[in-house]
């Protein structure tokens, strides 16, 4: 028996309405709705950056945070649904966090920095601006008191850190002034390459 291919053309939100995860429907201009969708917009970024970047390392950081996303999406809708999950707080900041640290052993940004130098620091630039606008609509969504966890607003926080960081250090040979700004580094020519084979 033969089963029948199903449209992504289903006309069920051509009236500005559609339904999230637990079944509420809700119009498309929801601010949760907003929210997931940016959260989409910054992902889409990311696996952008993530086929330009060269090494495995910077992959799967990237991939991670996309990955990590899904689940902080998932979170904003639990927090408006009749019966959210009964799941672990979202924590994966730890992460983000040791990821800083390595890098910043590497270099040092001073002074402005100026988006350009180079396509993956130029698309990590733009993802950055994303999760900036991200973390407002969550702070939003907190203040309306559709949101619980704050944990994803701690993450959104360093993840628009990190962002930052490899978008510096993505430029050509893995440090470059930028803007008028100093990358310093710390660690020689050997510095990038210590990064990106540390697993």
């Amino acid at each position: 028996m033969k089963t029948k291919k199903q449209s992504v053309v289903t006309k069920k939100g051509d009236k500005g309405y559609t339904f999230s995860y637990a079944g509420i429907k809700m119009s498309k201009d929801d601010l949760r709705l907003e929210t997931v969708g940016t959260m989409d917009e910054l992902s889409s970024f990311l696996g952008m950056a993530k086929n330009l970047v060269e090494d495995t390392k910077g992959k799967k950081i990237l991939e991670k945070i996309q990955n990590d996303l899904f689940i902080a999406g998932s979170r904003v809708f639990q927090a408006g649904s009749r019966n959210p999950e009964k799941k672990a707080l979202f924590q994966p900041i730890a992460f983000l966090e040791n990821e800083i640290k390595n890098i910043e052993k590497q270099f040092t940004v001073k002074g402005f920095v100026l988006p350009g130098d180079s396509l993956v620091s130029s698309v990590l630039h733009v993802a950055r601006t994303v999760a900036r606008r991200l973390e407002r609509r969550v702070l939003t969504l907190k203040r309306k008191k559709k949101l619980k966890d704050d944990n994803i607003i701690v993450y959104l926080n360093r993840l628009s850190d990190l962002i930052f960081l490899l978008a510096c250090l993505y430029v050509s040979e893995g440090f470059h002034n930028q803007g008028g700004g100093k990358n310093e580094k710390k660690g020689g020519k050997d510095s990038w390459k210590n990064w990106t084979e540390r697993q």
